[in-house]
């Protein structure tokens, strides 16, 4: 069978070479001893990248109460990541891995022979729940026996990195919109027309509302995160919620010198999902679909009845480089600046892990980017 693969090498050691390599790591008394000591989460790998040796971090992590359960893996596949399986030869091989910084760090370790590091952002599905990591890499070379290993140690930095997006988007949206509503309402104190004054009024309301609407966000979020969300499920008309939610943004600050219709072929059905969930979802498709259209430009929403499926839809006629293809839905990457990543990645984790569905995009020159949501009837 022909090795086919995207970025880093394809070939896999033989289990019997596996074997032989993690027996020479357990007989030795100073490595268990030294190894043992290392704080967090490690691991061993062979030249293939597949564990030969994993501490007790690192079992914990996976629930695994041995290393002969995770033997030979490579550690994408032993903590489910999502792209670990899109091509034969696994974790590492394909073209979402060329911006994986574990798998860069193993490779400029293997190829220095000096240690790397690095942050890596891993995106896993366990038990059809989206579970996502920003970590913190380290990779060096041992030599036992006359063999070359490379040890990882990993940090999971994933509460800074949430923190630190959080207080970005704080900082940065909401002080923008609540410093929008100090300025409206030191106008109307100032005294204006009622004419004027009614349209204040009406512009603070929606201020005070899209702050109100963020924080709700990253509440969702957070209870997402930690299982405790809450799913309501109701009757719910397509068309009607999808025009609903593209009337909530209508003052956002992205619609101006922007275009957004409803597809003429949408179509109107009833179906059951949780409302105030799909809501959130939509509403942000359509503003990412609109902050990455140019000015003057137009963006779609449709929905469409797929079978026991029913799908939405947002198209602009932008198109993503390959970088942010594969990086989308991770939770702390963003093509807005640094550290504001959450658009995407709240869209796929409410959809996956809560509404039973299924989020997923396309872009290319033929097409443009096309975002949308399967959910069932």
């Amino acid at each position: 069978m022909l090795e086919i693969t995207h970025f880093a090498p394809a070939s896999r050691s033989s289990s019997d070479k596996i074997k032989r390599e993690s027996e020479i790591l357990k007989s030795n008394q100073l490595f268990r001893e030294l190894f043992s000591a290392i704080g967090g989460i490690g691991a061993v790998i062979d030249s293939n990248r597949q564990l030969v040796y994993a501490n007790e971090g690192l079992l914990s992590l996976l629930g695994e109460k041995s290393m002969e359960a995770i033997l030979g893996n490579r550690l994408g596949e032993a903590i489910s990541c999502i792209h670990s399986k899109e091509e034969p030869y696994g974790c590492g091989t394909s073209r979402a891995c060329a911006y994986c910084g574990l798998v860069n760090a193993v490779l400029e370790s293997q190829n220095t022979g000096s240690k790397s590091t690095k942050e890596c952002r891993i995106s896993s599905n366990i038990e059809g729940k989206l579970q996502s990591w920003d970590l913190n890499v380290t990779v060096f070379p041992i030599v036992m026996s006359d063999i070359t290993y490379h040890v990882i140690t990993i940090l999971d930095i994933s509460d800074e990195k949430r923190r630190v997006a959080l207080e970005k988007i704080f900082f940065h949206d909401i002080l923008n919109s609540a410093g929008g509503l100090n300025g409206l309402l030191t106008i109307l104190k100032e005294g204006s027309s009622p004419e004027e004054s009614e349209e204040i009024i009406n512009l603070s309301e929606e201020a005070s509302r899209d702050i109100l609407e963020e924080i709700l966000l990253h509440k969702q979020i957070k209870a997402a995160e930690n299982g405790d969300l809450r799913v309501k499920i109701e009757s719910i008309n397509s068309l009607e919620i999808l025009e609903s939610s593209i009337i909530k943004i209508k003052s956002h600050e992205n619609l101006k010198n922007r275009v957004i219709s409803v597809a003429e072929d949408s179509c109107n059905i009833e179906f059951d999902s949780d409302k105030i969930l799909l809501q959130r979802i939509l509403i942000n498709l359509i503003k990412n679909a609109l902050e990455a259209t140019k000015t003057n430009g137009s963006v779609i929403a449709g929905v469409k009845d797929a079978g026991d499926k029913i799908r939405f839809w947002i198209k602009n006629d932008e198109v993503m480089p390959e970088e942010i293809q594969m990086q989308i839905f991770q939770r702390s990457f963003s093509t807005k600046g640094l550290d504001r990543g959450i658009g995407t990645y709240s869209i796929k984790l409410l959809t996956e892990s809560y509404l039973n569905g299924k989020a997923d995009f396309i872009s290319n020159e033929t097409e443009g980017t096309i975002f949308w949501i399967d959910l069932s009837k």
